[in-house]
């Protein structure tokens, strides 16, 4: 079946070869567009005996598989060989370069990768390992301005703070080829002064104890693969040789080190006009991956100007026109402004899809479905929200809803409100309920192998860990409820050791549900009493060797078991300083501090793209919306300090506890860098200057990412007064700037609708 391309996927289309840059808005259909030209190129390698492959690369797993299922579905449909490819992320072609050239490198077959939640575990520990040196003891407070230092929740605050800024600086060090050994050499210059001195030594130990453990982490992997190609000519051509072409996806969020690793395999040694065949593809306008991680969208803008060929896929039929116009205008009113913020957003404007041509056309909803509002109270927000959401309900019910917060606290607090509203929703989270099951569940059996006697303990953790994990039967609440009931009569140990009572008490639980299933839940009863035996009586006391045990007695799935590991790192880093006895272990797998495993549990389960079903509603931060989509969208919380607009705004990186000196340690670090590496020092104003103009484009592109999430409906808000539970305090929020903007903008159209 022929492909009608749209006239902005024409030119691309016809692509044989050069560098080629993709500049692809929100919708435009870019996956559709490199998996066809993947499968177009691969069908003339084969008509032309061509021996190689075409790689394409990518950020997420999810996003790798993706990539992988729709190329071998379009080749099988070509009846083409589905071998001429590879789709991997970056991070996997480095390590497949290192681990193809061990030999150059001399790193032991036991290397393991060490992910970014390990990564901040080890950091923590470097840090508190060069805190227990007496001399070292104050040196992390000593920024704290002096009249704060001794605020217990002010120290806790800048701890926490200081290990993000130190695993960023470690990372932006290995980006500046500056190992732990060169920045012990010059820190120890006599004539040096800074913050390095402090980072030094902590660099030194988190490196030394990625040795002792063997481990790498992603940067290493980077830069040993750079490396690698770099000073290896032989190894460099025959990566080169192995890819005729090369793609790069979501290349916005690239950074200096990935680019290069790819120009280096992209050049053609092949006799033609073109140095490369390397199609990179994005939209800097979503670029939102942070702005201290050596990530630029400057890197993909530079490479489109500077490719042999440089084409736009402006039309998208994800929004309505009217959803569009607004995304427009925030584009427009960014470019046109004399502002610090002139720059965040691209020229890059959304056209809807030609019609009547057989493409999937814009959605038209018949009226005007964009609102805002300005509140004056958190409250009146909430309310708000919630008559909007019981509105779309009831007049739109096919409509999927996206409420879209700016951090994954706001996410939890939005979701307890639901729930206390009877609002089914699902959460885009790495914490919602299914996703941290396990460590509730692992709290629940240590809880009662701390208290054994206790009948309340024994049976909620009987339900929670056993009968709801058990697969052969469903059970309805009524009867969970009278099981709950019988449950809590029971005393624990008898019904464990004592085989009179079990039968007995077994007996009264099992006759409860239904005759059909009666059976095999007698032998569920059965197993699980065992299981609780072997639990209660292994002998081992090691808290980590504890709960892989339990883990493995307790029906876990394969993710369940991979969060279990992380569980289990985090115990044995924590062991290194404090005796973990099972009240410990209890503590550490409590919700007030289990949070530490969001990273890797949200790293585990990698949503990708989902398709929202009618009428769902979803909970999600702004970051994690990117590559989704709802019929309605509802921005919350569009205030100055979150979307700031001036340099005199506050900004989540303003640190009024620090000496003022101190008071940014991003730009002062940045600034440290440039000094050591020998590039241009500015002033400090204008280091501070670049970090709040950097963070300021990154909101505004967050902002854009939550409008163009939206198909037929939007709705932006905000509420002027905020109330902090952690400060017990109601604080002002002043609206964003660019929320006003964009209020006006749709009060005027609704009234002239």
């Amino acid at each position: 079946m022929s492909i009608r391309y749209r006239k902005d996927q024409e030119k691309i289309m016809k692509y044989k070869g050069g560098s080629l840059g993709i500049q692809a808005v929100p919708g435009a259909g870019k996956t559709f567009i490199i998996t066809n030209l993947v499968a177009d190129l691969i069908e003339n390698m084969e008509k032309e005996n061509v021996d190689s492959k075409i790689l394409v690369l990518t950020y997420m797993n999810s996003a790798v598989k993706n990539f992988k299922n729709r190329i071998k579905t379009i080749l099988e449909e070509r009846n083409c060989p589905k071998t001429k490819f590879e789709v991997m992320t970056i991070h996997s072609l480095a390590m497949k370069i290192i681990r193809e050239n061990t030999e150059y490198i001399f790193m032991s077959e036991e290397t393991q990768i060490l992910d970014d939640y390990k990564k901040e575990i080890i950091i923590q520990r470097s840090i508190d390992e060069f805190e227990e040196l007496s001399e070292n003891s104050n040196k992390i407070y000593s920024f704290i301005d002096k009249s704060k230092r001794g605020d217990k929740d002010i120290r806790e605050k800048w701890k926490r703070e200081f290990t993000s800024i130190i695993l960023n600086s470690i990372k932006l060090l290995k980006y500046e080829n500056i190992d732990e050994d060169n920045l012990k050499k010059i820190v120890n210059d006599v004539s040096y002064r800074g913050i390095m001195s402090i980072i030094s030594p902590i660099y030194s130990n988190y490196q030394e104890i990625l040795r002792q453990s063997s481990y790498i982490d992603y940067d290493d992997i980077l830069l040993l693969a750079y490396n690698l190609l770099v000073d290896n000519p032989e190894i460099r051509e025959k990566y080169q040789n192995d890819y005729d072409y090369i793609f790069e996806d979501e290349c916005q969020d690239s950074n200096l080190i990935q680019g290069k690793i790819i120009e280096l395999l992209a050049k053609n040694n092949k006799k033609t006009k073109y140095k490369s065949n390397l199609v990179r593809v994005g939209d800097v306008n979503q670029s939102i991956t942070g702005t201290f991680t050596g990530s630029n969208p400057k890197f993909f803008v530079d490479f489109c100007k500077n490719a042999d060929f440089n084409y736009n896929m402006y039309m998208a039929g994800r929004s309505s026109k009217d959803i569009i116009g607004l995304a427009n205008y925030l584009v427009n009113y960014v470019r046109n402004s004399a502002e610090y913020f002139d720059q965040s957003l691209e020229e890059l404007y959304i056209e809807e899809v030609e019609k009547g041509k057989g493409y999937k056309e814009n959605p038209k909803p018949g009226k005007y479905m964009l609102w805002s509002k300005s509140l004056e109270k958190q409250e009146e927000q909430i309310n708000t929200l919630i008559k909007m959401i019981k509105h779309s309900q009831n007049n739109f019910s096919d409509y999927s809803i996206g409420v879209l917060a700016f951090s994954n606290y706001e996410v939890d607090k939005l979701s307890e409100i639901f729930t206390a509203n009877d609002i089914e929703h699902e959460k885009i989270s790495s914490n919602n309920g299914q996703k941290t099951k396990v460590i509730e569940d692992l709290k629940s059996v240590i809880d009662f192998i701390i208290k054994p006697n206790d009948s309340n303990i024994f049976a909620d953790m009987f339900e929670d860990v056993f009968i709801k994990r058990f697969k052969d039967f469903e059970i309805d609440d009524q009867i969970y409820k009278k099981i709950h009931k019988n449950l809590r009569k029971i005393n624990p140990i008898d019904y464990i050791y004592d085989d009179e009572y079990f039968i007995k008490e077994s007996k009264k639980i099992y006759s409860i549900v239904d005759n059909l299933i009666e059976g095999s839940f007698k032998g569920f009863l059965i197993n699980t009493r065992d299981v609780l035996k072997k639990i209660i009586d292994y002998k081992e006391m090691d808290p980590s060797l504890y709960l892989e045990y339990i883990g493995e007695n307790i029906n876990l799935d394969i993710s369940e078991l991979d969060v279990l590991e992380y569980i289990i790192f985090y115990i044995n880093n924590m062991a290194n300083y404090e005796n973990i006895d099972l009240n410990r272990l209890s503590i550490a797998l409590d919700k007030r501090y289990s949070r530490i495993f969001d990273f890797a549990i949200s790293a585990i389960y990698d949503i990708g793209e989902k398709q929202a079903q009618p009428g769902s509603i979803y909970i999600s931060t702004l970051h994690k919306s990117k590559g989704l989509e709802w019929d309605t969208v509802i921005i919350m919380d569009i205030n100055s300090t979150d979307y700031p607009s001036k340099l005199t705004d506050y900004y989540r990186v303003d640190r009024r506890y620090l000496r003022r000196d101190y008071k940014y340690p991003e730009a002062f670090i940045n600034r440290e860098l440039d000094l050591i590496s020998g590039k241009t020092v500015k002033n400090m104003e204008d280091y501070e200057k670049d970090l709040k103009i950097n963070l300021m484009a990154e909101r505004i592109r967050l902002l854009y990412v939550g409008i163009t999430r939206a198909k037929r409906s939007l709705i932006l808000l905000n509420s002027r007064q905020k109330y902090i539970e952690s400060l017990n305090k109601n604080f002002t929020k002043k609206n964003s700037k660019f929320f006003d903007v964009l209020d006006e903008f749709i009060t005027e159209k609704r009234n002239t609708k």
